[in-house]
């Protein structure tokens, strides 16, 4: 029994301990939130005027973010308005029209005055000699101004020659007759050129002009059609069928000649390449150019990548010695590919030129000036030391690095980070031109060679299909290194179309005698 009282009694004690213990930490808890009471009473102005000041901060910060946002957005639209040819790859037509037209021009200033010098000879179509005139063509008055008689023909008193040409539609049929032998009495019949295999076909002269039209003078097949209708009076109308088939023989005849180009273009020693972008059936697709000054070798792919480069077995190609010029296409540097890459400077002086444009940084201005000076220097025949060029160059690059910091919140100066980052990286590929004078200072040779790819697809829109843009690179390749040899495209043309094709090696051989 006293066991039993003993255990209630420690329990009791134990439980009052334990509300002790509980009643303390409710008083202290009790005592904190008074004191956090009283403070707060005795600080709630300064408590409201920071929970405020805390808030105002806040939403302004957000509107300073959206109106950083906001300007950059401004800062790149106005970047795009101020695009031109000297400071991006818009071309000259598509200038806009608050701006002024950068029309390129690579001659040297004067002091002389516009238009014809002193003792510069005048070109004009000179008189013809008498043996070589074809017809006459009297012109006199048929009767009297004073009293209205009838005029009878004087003397000539003045001529002038005039120089014009006729299309006459020649309806030509051709006779095959058997050829009788007086000794033996053989017959023999000649057998019909592949050429005049129908009962009825337009000859050598339609064809030419069609070609023309649809190569040379990048004109669609519709419009190739109206043309040539129209010229003809009615009298050769050539249907879009007939202009597609020609168009494919005309390609297919020229399998042996892209086959000679491209084993040319393999052996070059500076390769100039470069893509634009065409339209095939509604579709962006790829042009490419692998040449020089002298060799123009086309292809057509329905992507700018890799794939079409390996393709083409251009780049693969190459030797280690070949250099290969181009606008920084990165897939150039490729552990696969063997040859050296150079840069193109003309292309750089539009990137540094978009720098300046919209951050107006000193650096970009200073390398513009170096690039210009030390490349007409060596275009005059001035000494250049490339030494001091690649002193200059990192000087500069350091400067920009500098600037770039110091505005690094602005508009377009990640893109300017990015160029830099670039220029340091590819230096060597930037500059050799100056190690070397056989080496290219820019790509111009590649652009212009693509340049009137983009006529076509002005005047003429799209391919249908890849096949039409292959057999189109196919004739561009030969037509235009034919015109890079002085041959005219009529004369190409017509021999392509008789089934002998104008070689390269003839072409080369027509250079040799033009320079004797």
């Amino acid at each position: 029994m006293a066991d039993s009282f003993y255990k209630l009694y420690c329990e009791e004690v134990e439980k009052n301990e334990k509300l002790m213990k509980e009643n303390k930490h409710l008083k202290i808890q009790v005592m904190s939130l008074s004191n956090q009471v009283n403070y707060l009473l005795d600080n709630q102005e300064d408590i409201i005027e920071r929970k405020v000041n805390l808030q105002i901060n806040k939403i302004t910060e957000s509107f300073e973010t959206k109106i950083t946002t906001m300007q950059k957005k401004i800062d790149s639209l106005n970047s795009i308005l101020n695009n031109d040819s000297t400071n991006s790859g818009l071309p000259t037509s598509k200038t806009p029209l608050n701006k002024k037209k950068h029309i390129p021009n690579s001659r040297e200033k004067t002091e002389n005055k516009k238009g014809g010098q002193p003792n510069h000879k005048k070109h004009k179509l000179e008189r013809f000699n008498d043996e070589d005139i074809t017809d006459y063509m009297d012109h006199k008055a048929e009767s009297c101004s004073r009293c209205g008689s009838a005029m009878i023909p004087g003397n000539v008193f003045a001529m002038k020659d005039e120089c014009d040409f006729q299309i006459v539609v020649r309806r030509i049929r051709h006779r095959f007759l058997e050829s009788i032998c007086p000794n033996c009495g053989n017959k023999e019949r000649m057998a019909i050129p592949k050429e005049l295999k129908e009962e009825n076909q337009y000859g050598a002269g339609v064809q030419n002009l069609i070609l023309t039209l649809l190569n040379e003078g990048y004109v669609s097949m519709n419009r190739t059609s109206e043309i040539v209708t129209g010229l003809t009076e009615g009298e050769v109308s050539p249907s879009n069928g007939y202009i597609a088939k020609l168009q494919k023989r005309m390609s297919d005849s020229l399998d042996g000649f892209v086959q000679e180009i491209k084993k040319e273009v393999i052996q070059l020693p500076i390769v100039h390449w470069d893509d634009t972008v065409i339209s095939i059936n509604k579709k962006n697709a790829c042009l490419r150019f692998y040449g020089n000054e002298k060799i123009a070798y086309y292809t057509a792919h329905l992507q700018k990548n890799k794939e079409g480069l390996d393709e083409d077995q251009i780049l693969l190609s190459l030797s280690e010695e070949a250099i290969v010029m181009h606008d920084h296409n990165k897939v150039n540097y490729n552990e696969e590919y063997n040859f050296t890459n150079v840069e193109c400077c003309v292309h750089l002086l539009r990137d540094l030129k978009k720098v300046v444009d919209n951050l107006g940084h000193e650096w970009a201005k200073e390398l513009i000036e170096l690039l210009l000076r030390e490349n007409h220097n060596r275009n005059v025949g001035n000494y250049i030391d490339a030494d001091y060029i690649a002193i200059q160059y990192d000087t500069i690059l350091a400067q920009g690095g500098m600037e770039n910091l110091e505005d690094e919140e602005k508009y377009y100066a990640e893109e300017e980070k990015t160029l830099l980052k670039r220029l340091k990286k590819y230096k060597e590929n930037y500059l050799m031109w100056t190690l070397n004078e056989e080496i290219p200072f820019s790509n111009n040779i590649s652009e212009r060679s693509l340049r009137s790819s983009k006529t076509k697809m002005k005047v003429s829109g799209q391919f249908e299909n890849i096949t039409s843009a292959r057999n189109y690179a196919k004739i561009k390749s030969y037509l235009e290194t034919g015109k890079r040899h002085g041959y005219h495209v009529s004369e190409l043309i017509k021999r392509a179309l008789q089934g002998k094709y104008m070689t390269l090696s003839e072409m080369k051989q027509h250079d040799v005698k033009s320079e004797d």
